[in-house]
Parts: structure tokens; sequence; C-alpha cells
């Protein structure tokens, strides 16, 4: 959601003569046709001849927990001088990078503050912008329910256990990115930053997208109240996703209103401003 003096977003590209925020975690750069469209029309902004409709993809890659460029355009781009072409490996793109597409170049910048929480270091400086480096990786998680028992181990168990601990609470830590990866994704394709969504809503967009294709005990710990015996979960089948993005502010605001007895969430996605 932008005001009248503000932008917002969680990237932006500067050229000379435009700016353009991304509010989406993707966005496609190319030229306008009858068509189809583009987010970033690079021939209007006189980029020439050589871009192709759909030529470059920049994207949140929340695997690698970077940004990235997808190169689509059989005439390439050039970052920070080098070529990359169509089916090469994605690019990994930093703060202050410079691209080129046809005869266009800009900088691809985030915020000094980082989309992932703390203060993003300085890289170097260009045109006068603040200098920023890349984006600061997920914060370790704490360990889940059960990494510590108190219970004194025998001789020849103790090492097996704690592998076995280990091996599990490494598959929930991935099963976590993987759920917040699959929010961030469904948020950021239907709110813009500063919008919100209920929490029954964001439950009911992510049971119909998900529900059949996570297994089963992810959908009972996320999507139902199976494991949530308390009184606060009552009536509230997202109430376990509700407690995992609570986990993640550097993703994620929650806000609660109160209605009456009722209280009632919502979740929008944190939104930087420039």
């Amino acid at each position: 959601m932008e005001t009248a003096d503000v932008e917002v977003g969680f990237a932006k590209l500067q050229g000379e003569d435009f700016e353009y925020y991304m509010q989406t975690y993707s966005i496609m750069l190319g030229r306008n046709s009858k068509k189809s469209t583009v987010d970033v029309d690079l021939s209007s902004l006189g980029g020439g001849m050589n871009i192709s409709r759909n030529h470059a993809r920049i994207f949140y890659d929340f695997t690698r927990r970077r940004f990235a460029l997808e190169v689509l355009g059989k005439n390439g781009c050039l970052v920070e001088g080098v070529l990359h072409l169509p089916g090469n490996p994605t690019v990994k793109l930093d703060s202050q990078d410079l691209l080129q597409i046809g005869d266009k170049e800009f900088y691809f910048l985030l915020p000094v503050r980082s989309l992932l929480g703390g203060p993003v270091g300085p890289r170097h400086v260009v045109s006068g912008h603040t200098s920023a480096g890349p984006l600061v990786p997920y914060h370790q998680y704490h360990s889940g329910p059960g990494s510590g028992s108190g219970k004194k181990e025998r001789k020849g168990e103790g090492i097996g256990r704690v592998d076995r601990e280990a091996d599990d609470q490494q598959v929930l830590q991935l099963e976590e990115k993987d759920v917040v990866s699959s929010v961030a994704n469904v948020l950021s394709d239907l709110c813009g930053p500063g919008e919100w969504m209920p929490m029954e809503k964001l439950h009911s967009v992510i049971q119909e997208n998900y529900g059949n294709v996570w297994h089963h005990s992810r959908v009972r710990r996320y999507l139902t109240m199976e494991e949530w015996a308390i009184p606060e979960a009552k009536g509230k089948a997202w109430y376990g996703l509700l407690m995992l993005l609570t986990k993640y502010p550097e993703h994620f605001v929650i806000n609660t209103r109160s209605k009456g007895r009722l209280t009632l969430e919502f979740v929008s996605l944190v939104s930087l401003l420039s």
C-alpha cells in the first residue's frame, strides 16, 4: 500500500530516469505487447529493440533466502558486467548490483534494513545511494518440544538418541521453512505491503492450495486444532499456523482485534519503508 509521500516495497530498481518498487516477491521485466503486459516495460524506458516480451524475472528465492534473477530473453542480461543467458543458473542479486537489459542500465537495491530482519551491512556506494549489502539470513530456530527430556541415558543410547533428535529437529525446521514460504507467497499474491489478511481467510486459502498436497501430519499441525488442546485455540483451525507465524516477526506482522469476547487475528507481510 502506498502513501502520498512514502513508497514501500521489498526491493527497488533504480535507473537514471525511473524507479520501481517491488511490491510482490516476483516481477517480470521485458516489454508490453498487445497480448500481454509486464511489471517493468523496459522498451518504453529506452531499452532499445533487443528486449524480449518476457526478458527476465526478479524473484525472492525462499529456498536460498536471497533475491535472484532468471534470464529468459535470448539476448541475455548483464549483472555487474557479466553476461547471463537463458538456460544459465539463476543469478544471485546483491544490493546495488548493476543490471543491464538491452540498452537500459539500472541498480537493484535493498532497503537499509533487511526484509529478513536486522541491519544490512555496507557493500559499496553507487550514485549517492546508501550502502547496503545482502540479506541477513534467517535466525536459528529454537529447539522444538522433546529435544531435552531431562532423563539420564544409558551408555550407548545417548549418541543415537541425540542423532535421532537432531534429525527430527532438522526435518521440523525444513517443514517450517516450507510452510513459511507457502504463506509468504500467498500473502504476496493477495496483499500488497501494509495490507492485512484475516487469519481465517489465510487458513482457508492455504487449506485450498495445500490441504491435499501436504503430508497429513503437517495438515494436522498447522491447519487443524488437533494438536492444540488449549482454550485459546478453541474454534480456530488456524491456531497452529498463527503460532508458527509469530515465530517469524522478520517476515510477518500479527495484529489482534477484540470484538466483544471474540478475538480476531490479522496478518501482513513485513513491508519496508524506503
